[in-house]
């Protein structure tokens, strides 16, 4: 039973390798998903610090108003302290326990939406830049994407050129070898035509100098001037 375990392994490789290529496709797309994601997070973020930074800056005035009415009441009691008019100044006094009172309120809010202030902005500055570094990440692994899928494409055309050139190749070896043996074929037809109608006998005659051969041309000028003597 090892080849069904050969088989079986060798399957479960083939849908993990599909698997992975399909997760590998998807990566991108999940990538700018979360490029998204992360940046309407940061639109809400944003958002909501301006209405703690509202808040901040509207605690921040009732905390100048406290301090500038407590300076003023202050004011007052020495004022009244100098006229001698206790009765006045018992309820200066009183109303300077209560500014105090609610300024050190507004205090504690203040530096509370002011740490918050400080907080979110510095969680928001950290969420652009990480959002910032994602959007160039992705721009990268896209055009090594594309750049190497261009490659590939080249690599595979190329591949299929030199596949069409060396069929191409052996077509026309095939075709010369087609040629030559028709060659071989129509000189072997003229020889065996000459056979038969004599001439390759003439054709070694002559080669021999046996047999008729045609007059040189110093024979026929010799023979012309022999007639011309012995007229």
């Amino acid at each position: 039973m090892g080849w069904l375990n050969e088989l079986v392994d060798s399957v479960r490789g083939h849908v993990n390798a599909t698997g992975e290529a399909l997760a590998d496709s998807q990566a991108i797309p999940a990538l700018e998903q979360k490029i998204r994601d992360a940046k309407g997070d940061l639109a809400k973020s944003k958002s909501a610090l301006t209405g703690v930074m509202a808040q901040e800056k509207t605690t921040k005035k009732r905390v100048n108003e406290l301090e500038a009415s407590l300076a003023e009441h202050e004011e007052y009691a020495g004022q009244a302290s100098e006229k001698g008019n206790d009765g006045l100044l018992n309820e200066i006094v009183d109303k300077i326990a209560e500014i105090e009172d609610d300024l050190a309120a507004q205090r504690e809010v203040h530096t509370q939406l002011d740490a918050n202030v400080r907080r979110i902005k510095a969680s928001v500055l950290d969420t652009e830049r990480g959002v910032k570094a994602m959007e160039r990440e992705v721009k990268n692994i896209k055009a090594t994407e594309y750049a190497q899928r261009a490659a590939e494409a080249t690599a595979a055309q190329h591949s299929g050129s030199s596949a069409s050139m060396a069929t191409a190749a052996e077509r026309m070896k095939r075709i010369k070898a087609r040629q030559e043996e028709r060659r071989h074929r129509m000189d072997a037809a003229r020889e065996l035509a000459n056979i038969e109608n004599g001439d390759d006998l003439k054709a070694k005659l002559a080669a021999a100098g046996i047999g008729a051969n045609k007059p040189s041309r110093d024979a026929i000028l010799e023979r012309i001037n022999a007639r011309k003597s012995a007229h």
